[in-house]
């Protein structure tokens, strides 16, 4: 039987924590009532600790019209608020008369009585006011603060049974249908600034004046909290409940994060207890395990991060979106050319950037986009200064597609000059166990896959690692005749290896390099490196673009292949791995900077995620570490704690390639929680072997990762330290949510289909854009065109 009276709160995964404290309070001081968590999310039974004796309502069962257009218009704090009116109505349509809504930061410290007494004698919305008497103060919250705000905190309302409340229980609907912003300076603060009307509009509304009600940092300086736990008094009478609203639970040392009040020597004694025994029980339930990043209205249908700007232009623009569901297709509208803009040299002015000019008085004044110069002279303002408005993250731009050259196209065109000799060299560390040396072998590959002639130069100069690799001795010379030479060396070598190699080389050449870079920002000293080539191969849209634009010759895309001849199958008794477990692994070459691969991340989002709490005894960690025997100093140190540390399997031998990849074989995942990539070669080989893939969602893995095709991990972008990477004044990296790690590494564990039914996308990706004949095809296109270039000459 349906109970007359219902309270409820609203929120999202990540608060959940927050709301078994406030729902358990409810259920201890009234039992007569069903109580209900509406969730701003999605239900994941698997992943969080839902409350018990509570009924879990998803927001996408309030029957809100166009769900999805909703969704997509409000950021998570919006979208919390603009659900309330809709779950109101869902719990009278059940058969509830008097309805309660409390914020998930609250705590109720007795019964609610007087609402309850309100809402029996008739009233149709019971209201707090933010505060009791004028406050005249220079810091906030004073008068002038609360007005912008709203003058009734709608962390607490009471909905009755009278005729009136209907009505405007719809009114309010259809305003936060649209307008549930958070922009105080328009007037709108999400729901809480109509609820100012609700005394003029509702004859029966009742104002609660009771000082005991809705506690918070904003009224607390003009009441007296005293007493202890179980018998808090506010005023001299016991508290009824106190809104713990901005508070940090690790950080019980201030009150509010929206105040400058209520911290340290300001905090009175029977506050800090008060506080400190919320903090305690909100971390007990796992507050901070559940991150913000998993939010399910936070991301597009590809994996980016939608930023509050794309939010707002949704909404701004357009009323009712008639492309379908908005997560799946609104950021292709985005990077759709704009109509109001020209085209320039060095592109195009998309939607999303036009908005943006248009949106910024300084802008608009600044670049004139009728025209080609202006535009040109935006995009590269951009490129610099357009962070802000994706809420500090690298500027999200287009995917571009991958569209190999067709075969019949291609077989037309002569691939040789003479009929003598290889038609391209292939120049790099051909030999060697290095990233920059597999990537060489895999170009020396697609070119003998696209029946190229070919031959590879073999070169170790300035490098320390083991020579391993002989697949590919067959092709190896020692002088190059070649018309073509492809240097696969990164810049900062290039000079000395063309010098070293002068007399084994070709002279009259055109020549390509493929360079690699982690940062965004490429060095300046090494630029005038690329004076020693025709032309620059960028093997990722991320290398491209820190490229374009800051050199004088064409930076092609041309990408690597990332495909390879899967080996024999390995058994896990050959690497020492443990029979029975599910293993996440991760590699990291010693000889690169170590701060950049992040291992410590790896172990830390492992131990939250399978030794935190109730440890998960058939979970394992492999790191393997090449080159270990190299270290020194700091990173030795570091390497030697990975070495005590129970919960790692360190593998410190050097393998061959095929032993490596039969080591990744015999694991279940991968996990890369690096803070930059050039390429992500080991990402790429995990997709290939088809293990599913856990990655930071920054830098040039974003291409091959996506929550299609993996486990991305949301960032905050930080700056470079200074001796952590070279080159590292005025460069950012990403900073991986190890908590959000944590979170994708459970997915993966617990949910196997899903990790697999990626796993095969990602594997379907890399074959498309990334296997042989897709990269033979590219690459006999611009070698043909490159040929018949020097056939006239």
């Amino acid at each position: 039987m349906t109970a007359q009276r219902a309270l409820f709160t609203i929120c999202s995964n990540n608060y959940v924590p927050m709301a078994k404290v406030l729902l358990e309070s409810i259920q201890r001081h009234h039992p007569e009532a069903d109580v209900y968590l509406c969730l701003a999310d999605d239900v994941q039974p698997e992943m969080v600790d839902y409350p018990d004796a509570c009924q879990v309502i998803a927001a996408t069962d309030l029957n809100i019209d166009d769900f999805r257009g909703f969704a997509f218009r409000y950021d998570i704090m919006e979208f919390n608020t603009a659900v309330k009116p809709f779950m109101f109505r869902a719990l009278r349509d059940r058969g509830h008369e008097h309805v309660v809504y409390l914020d998930p930061d609250i705590e109720v410290y007795a019964p609610l009585d007087k609402v309850f007494a309100l809402l029996e004698a008739g009233a149709s919305f019971v209201l707090t006011p933010h505060m009791t008497k004028p406050a005249e103060r220079s810091d906030f919250p004073d008068d002038v603060g609360i007005m912008r705000a709203g003058v009734y905190n709608l962390g607490f309302l009471g909905v009755g049974a009278a005729q009136e409340t209907e009505e405007l229980l719809r009114w309010w609907s259809r305003r936060l249908q649209y307008d549930c912003v958070n922009e105080p300076d328009s007037g709108r603060f999400v729901d809480q600034k109509f609820m100012d009307l609700i005394p003029g509009f509702a004859a029966k509304a009742q104002i609660l004046r009771d000082t005991t009600y809705n506690v918070a940092y904003w009224n607390l300086h003009q009441r007296t909290l005293t007493g202890e736990a179980g018998a808090w008094l506010v005023d001299g009478e016991p508290l009824c409940f106190f809104h713990f609203s901005g508070i940090d639970p690790l950080n019980p040392q201030r009150l509010s994060k929206y105040t400058q009040a209520f911290r340290d020597a300001d905090i009175s004694h029977p506050l800090a207890n008060l506080m400190h025994r919320y903090a305690s029980r909100v971390l007990a339930n796992g507050h901070g395990d559940i991150p913000v990043g998993a939010y399910a209205y936070g991301r597009f249908a590809s994996g980016t991060p939608i930023p509050k700007f794309v939010r707002r232009m949704f909404r701004d623009r357009h009323v009712r979106w008639l492309g379908g569901d908005p997560f799946a297709t609104y950021e292709d509208y985005l990077h759709l050319p704009s109509p109001d803009a020209c085209s320039g040299a060095s592109g195009q002015a998309t939607r999303l950037l036009t908005e943006i000019h248009r949106s910024e008085p300084g802008l608009r004044h600044a670049f004139d986009l009728s025209t080609a110069h202006g535009v040109d002279r935006y995009l590269d303002w951009f490129r610099t200064h357009g962070r802000p408005w994706f809420d500090g993250r690298a500027i999200m731009a287009p995917r571009q597609p991958i569209d190999a050259p067709s075969t019949t196209a291609m077989d037309a065109l002569p691939l040789q000059c003479t009929n003598e000799g290889p038609s391209v060299t292939v120049v790099g560390y051909l030999r060697l166990a290095l990233g920059v040396g597999e990537a060489g072998r895999q170009m020396l590959r697609a070119l003998d896959h696209g029946q190229i002639p070919v031959c590879g130069l073999p070169v170790r100069i300035s490098a320390l690692s083991s020579e391993l690799e002989q697949s590919l001795e067959g092709l190896f010379v020692d002088q190059s005749s070649s018309p073509i030479e492809v240097f696969n060396v990164n810049a900062d070598q290039l000079p000395l290896v063309v010098k070293t190699l002068e007399s084994s080389l070709n002279p009259g050449a055109w020549r390509a390099t493929m360079p690699f870079w982690e940062l965004e920002n490429f060095p300046a000293p090494w630029l005038k490196a690329f004076d020693l080539v025709d032309e620059v191969w960028a093997p990722t849209q991320y290398i491209q673009a820190m490229l374009e634009g800051r050199i004088d010759k064409p930076v092609r895309y041309m990408p690597l292949m990332l495909t390879f001849e899967t080996p024999k199958a390995g058994e896990r008794m050959q690497f020492g791995l443990d029979d029975g477990a599910f293993i996440f692994f991760f590699s990291f070459d010693c000889l690169s900077f170590v701060e950049r691969k992040n291992p410590m991340a790896v172990v830390r989002a492992f131990r939250r995620a399978f030794r935190q709490d109730a440890p998960v005894a058939k979970v394992r960690l492999v790191i393997k570490a090449l080159n270990a025997d190299k270290l020194r100093g700091p990173q030795a140190a570091l390497l030697q704690e990975l070495r005590g540390d129970p919960d790692v399997q360190l593998i410190e031998d050097t393998l061959s390639r095929s032993a490596t990849l039969q080591l990744i074989g015999c694991c279940d995942a991968v996990v890369s929680l690096h803070r930059s990539e050039g390429l992500g070669l080991l990402i790429a080989e995990a997709m290939e072997l088809g293990k599913p893939v856990v990655a930071t969602d920054y830098s040039a893995t974003t291409e091959l990762v996506s929550n299609q095709t993996g486990w991305p991990v949301d960032y905050t972008l930080v700056a470079v330290p200074e001796g952590h990477y070279p080159f590292h004044a005025g460069q950012m990296w990403a900073e991986p949510d190890e908590t959000h790690a944590a979170w994708q590494m459970r997915s993966v564990y617990l949910h196997a289909d899903e990790a697999a039914r990626r796993a095969r996308n990602a594997r379907d990706l890399l074959h498309k854009q990334h296997g042989p004949a897709a990269c033979a095809q590219r690459l006999r296109s611009r070698i043909a065109e490159v040929l018949a270039l020097q056939c006239t000459k």
